[in-house]
């Protein structure tokens, strides 16, 4: 038998303690493989994405990427530590260092090669599934199947590469000079864990002062607290681990009548050591899958809520109006050219026999002296008018008031306004618009209006509602194409409520779609975490339970006491994640004034019921494997 025969033997042999890792690498390059292929799809048109959303695209890239990197190392880290006892067998029998390398080389390499070669085959096969998905939920015509041969190709050599890289910084983790410890394995006495009261106080002052300012932030605010809050809830979780949690172990200990209560003492004993074992990894799963929970929450809630803002932010279906103030000479500006483009407008809509009501109206724009300042208003019939049509409420105010027309959450207004050296206070700010949110707009009376000529400009503007908008998105993109270079001159001002819509449900299903498939890549490679660290787990508790149960505990005693400590080592990060979550939507939720419950509840429940068929899964195996070895 040669080295690459035994190298490969060992793996067969190792199949089950490999099968997390193999099964975490199949979905993964299964997922990025299906990525790619969508990128890189023929028929899908990116040139109409703008740059930030292309930028987007290419950073996730990055970041699954780099994940998956230090997600192999970390894998292949941690389940070679639990090889101990075979590697120090090894050593003593004469293996060289260089050997163990090239026998971990050879053992990485065969598992990257067969688990991202299926994973790219179950990709393959689910594709048609995959992009019909992708497609409604950006809401493109279903993309057509087609065989990616440099997908596939990209995905292994990728997962190839990475075999590779992991085996050569694998040398940091196995050592000659370590045989001894080797040997020994985890026999070795381990001290008993310690924490610090002051990082355990820290800990809570960090959490609760992170959670309240979460609670408390407003949209102005944060873009400064983000940073700040984030760091103090990073520095907290690990903390909440490495100390929080054996502090309150130990209490639980210290509690004699409850701890000496039947198989108390031997479940809270083994919770004391793991709970302070697994920190590092408990500390990565909390902090990726609360990334994941609030990205794909929020982006999913502001998928969901974009109908409704861009309803509030425009009224009317179609707003067309001129900017005299981007004109360097007003003698510029063709009123006939502007009548004509309206008319097309008009005739467009009887054309498709779009029902339709029409408004004209004008917006003056008075210039302080040193013209450094500007304010637009509108006068109150006008007002009036607009308001009618749209079905809201009008606001009364005097002669020397005014009231301000800019969206509540977009901007905060001033108390006073000056028009024509006529010092106006704002007596209230509308929560709903009847312009367009485009404009900082104050509704002034008709006399105030009209006597107003000085250091002004006057706009035309002419507005279309329809009750079904969405039937007027083809004659604006027509409009918008046929008058593109005037518009992006900014001599008028073109709206359209179906084309913003439009527009904004492809940004946000592609957001959508990326936080989605990174959420999924975190929770496939966290999923792995448990299952390895587990795994190695359940080999030393093999001989601890033989043992006990040679002494008197019962299988069932056995069954009670793993799926506690299985339950709680499962799932008290994603308990956390789902915590920290919760108030970074609560964020969100406050700033924007955006609902987020139902979006969090279908996010966070559909990650939850996989984690409980999960858990189920590794608990069934887990007790199958004890169960096992207790009757052999």
């Amino acid at each position: 038998m040669n080295f690459i025969q035994f190298a490969y033997k060992n793996v067969k042999r190792n199949i089950k303690s490999y099968l997390g890792y193999f099964s975490s690498i199949l979905i993964s390059s299964a997922l990025l493989f299906s990525f790619n292929m969508f990128i890189n799809h023929p028929n899908l048109d990116t040139s109409t994405f703008d740059d930030y959303l292309m930028l987007t695209i290419k950073v996730c890239s990055i970041i699954v990427y780099v994940f998956l990197f230090f997600f192999v190392f970390y894998s292949v880290s941690v389940f070679l530590k639990g090889r101990n006892k075979e590697f120090g067998i090894l050593y003593s029998l004469g293996i060289s260092n260089k050997q163990v390398q090239k026998m971990i080389f050879i053992e990485n390499f065969i598992i990257n090669a067969l688990s991202s070669t299926l994973g790219v085959i179950v990709g393959l096969i689910f594709s048609k599934i995959v992009l019909i998905a992708i497609s409604n939920l950006l809401g493109i015509e279903p993309l057509k199947f087609y065989i990616p041969i440099m997908s596939m190709i990209a995905t292994i050599i990728y997962f190839m590469l990475l075999s590779i890289l992991i085996s050569l910084f694998i040398s940091f983790v196995v050592k000659e000079d370590k045989v001894l410890k080797l040997l020994k394995g985890s026999e070795t006495q381990r001290p008993e864990p310690k924490f610090s009261l002051l990082l355990v106080v820290l800990c809570v002052i960090l959490l609760v002062w992170s959670y309240y300012k979460a609670m408390t932030v407003t949209k102005i605010q944060l873009v400064n607290t983000i940073g700040p809050v984030t760091f103090m809830t990073i520095i907290a979780t690990y903390l909440l681990f490495s100390q929080l949690s054996v502090f309150i172990i130990k209490t639980i200990k210290n509690n004699k009548k409850f701890y000496n209560k039947n198989t108390n003492m031997l479940c809270i004993s083994n919770l004391y050591y793991k709970m302070k074992d697994n920190t590092r990894m408990f500390f990565l799963i909390s902090i990726t899958s609360a990334v994941a929970f609030t990205a794909i929450g929020s982006v999913y809630a502001y998928w969901k809520d974009q109908t409704r803002q861009v309803e509030l932010a425009y009224p009317q279906a179609i707003h067309f109006a001129t900017n005299k103030s981007a004109l360097h000479n007003l003698d510029e500006f063709n009123k006939k050219d502007y009548i004509e483009k309206v008319n097309l407008l008009e005739k467009s809509l009887k054309e498709e026999k779009i029902p339709y009501y029409k408004i004209n109206g004008e917006i003056k724009t008075i210039f302080s002296k040193n013209k450094e300042k500007s304010v637009k208003i509108i006068k109150e019939s006008k007002y009036k008018e607009l308001a009618e049509k749209v079905n809201q409420k009008t606001v009364k105010f005097k002669d020397n008031e005014a009231i301000s027309l800019t969206l509540l959450e977009n901007k905060k207004v001033n108390n006073e306004v000056v028009v024509d050296d006529n010092t106006l206070k704002v007596v209230t700010q509308v929560d709903k618009s009847v312009m367009p949110a485009y404009y900082d707009l104050y509704v002034v009376k008709d006399d105030l209006y009209d006597k107003t000529n000085n250091n002004c400009v006057v706009d035309t503007f002419t507005t279309f509602d329809t009750r079904n908008y969405m039937k007027t998105l083809n004659i604006c993109k027509s409009f918008e194409n046929v008058y593109k270079e005037e518009l992006n001159d900014g001599h008028y001002k073109f709206l359209s409520k179906s084309f913003v819509l439009d527009y904004g449900k492809i940004i946000f299903s592609t957001l959508l779609f990326l936080t989605i498939f990174i959420g999924l890549i975190f929770f496939v490679t966290a999923s792995s975490f448990l299952y390895n660290k587990i795994y190695m787990d359940c080999q030393e508790d093999k001989e601890k339970y033989m043992k006990l149960n040679k002494i008197g505990l019962t299988y069932k005693e056995i069954r009670k006491i793993s799926t506690i400590e299985i339950g709680i080592l499962f799932l008290a990060p994603y308990v956390i994640a789902v915590i920290h979550s919760t108030f970074a939507l609560l964020a969100v939720k406050n700033s924007f004034n955006m609902e987020v419950a139902s979006s969090a509840y279908i996010v966070m429940g559909s990650f939850f019921i996989v984690l409980i068929i999960y858990f189920l899964v590794i608990r069934r195996n887990y007790l199958k494997e004890i169960n096992e070895y207790l009757n052999n």
